[in-house]
């Protein structure tokens, strides 16, 4: 699958360049972490290790989809930047925000079809604007002095700011901004390196050591900590406390998320097409989640082979939202056609002797 790569300037050809499959193969992962945690998190009461799943997922999944985020964002806004934001990311929020709140309906629990509705992202919709403003963000962050520290600063203060809600996402916006701008200093060029087989040797040991941890975090800390969203009044600690426990969170999250990206394969596999494709599971599965949710089978997952049925299941779930059938029966609801709200491209100049050089990829 290729993607092109456009200039500012639309009287300017560029030769198409082929996603790269390490990329896409993080993304794979990840979704099937998103899915999976969505999955487990239903079954909590009553699976075995249930909680310690959860927590390890989510100890690493978010982190490391809004760090590769800040990686692969790019650090000017241009006016085609700006419009493919709202064709990517705002426009399909609005979309799945309508049919999830039609779709909670359904299932007998009527929403209020209100503006303050329609600007709080249902379950997991939320990452859509957060990524929005975080990659309206972008530019700054990449031009300022100290940008990691402040956006740490910024985190650990939202813990405290009881100012910042749910509408659009700002709670989890400041609270997992670390992760974002950490990607944004790191920059796509570090995507490149190859670790060696000692690196992978670590990486794998961080992994098996997060296992405990996340065992701990579950059995200590309710699992309100790991959605970065909450003052640390209502986790029931005082602000030093808070501090110390989200600076901890940070720093297995960041430990984790380096693992993943040591370890995910540079090669075509089964995670290619996933990841390519990421957007369509990560939009749909809701709809599933939220069904099982409502059915008595979430009360059977409580041994080991219900478990690993789960898993199974998940992973035929994403490989069928991912589909090409799937992808091309609802591109219109996953991209839907926004062209006639954004205004053209500046006309190509006349009499221009030299092009313009491309911008970097986004």
């Amino acid at each position: 699958m290729t993607t092109t790569v456009m200039p500012d300037d639309p009287g300017v050809a560029v030769a198409p360049i082929r996603r790269d499959p390490y990329i896409d193969n993080i993304k794979g992962l990840l979704i099937v972490l998103v899915v999976l945690g969505h999955m487990v998190g239903q079954t909590v009461g009553s699976s075995p290790g249930g909680r310690t799943i959860y927590t390890f997922i989510y100890l690493c999944h978010m982190p490391a989809f809004v760090m590769l985020s800040g990686m692969l964002s790019a650090t000017e806004l241009t006016g085609r930047r700006a419009a493919s934001l709202i064709r990517d990311l705002l426009a399909p929020y609005l979309v799945f925000q309508l049919l999830y709140m039609g779709f909670y309906t359904a299932m007998d629990k009527p929403m209020p079809w209100t503006a303050n509705m329609i600007l709080s992202p249902i379950y997991h919709l939320w990452f859509l604007p957060a990524l929005f403003i975080w990659r309206m963000l972008a530019p700054l962050f990449a031009h300022l002095r100290g940008a990691v520290v402040i956006a740490i600063v910024v985190s650990l203060s939202a813990g405290t700011a009881s100012v910042l809600g749910h509408a659009l996402s700002l709670d989890r916006v400041a609270g997992m901004l670390p992760f974002f701008v950490l990607g944004v200093w790191l920059g796509r060029g570090r995507l490149a390196y190859r670790p060696s087989p000692p690196v992978r040797l670590t990486a794998i040991a961080v992994l098996i050591a997060a296992a405990p941890i996340a065992y701990l975090v579950a059995s200590r800390l309710s699992n309100l900590w790991v959605y970065w969203n909450r003052i640390y009044q209502r986790l029931g600690v005082e602000v030093t406390e808070g501090v110390l426990i989200r600076l901890g969170l940070m720093a297995v999250g960041l430990a984790m998320t380096w693992a993943i990206m040591m370890l995910a394969p540079r090669r075509h596999t089964f995670l290619t097409g996933w990841g390519a494709n990421s957007m369509y599971p990560y939009l749909l599965h809701g709809f599933v989640v939220l069904a099982f949710q409502r059915s008595p089978l979430d009360k059977q997952v409580d041994n080991i082979p219900a478990l690993l049925v789960l898993i199974a299941a998940v992973l035929a779930l994403v490989w069928i939202t991912a589909s090409r059938p799937v992808v091309w029966a609802l591109r219109p609801l996953v991209s839907p056609p926004v062209g006639w709200l954004l205004r053209d491209a500046a006309p190509a100049k006349k009499h221009q002797s030299t092009p313009t050089a491309p911008p970097a990829a986004t």
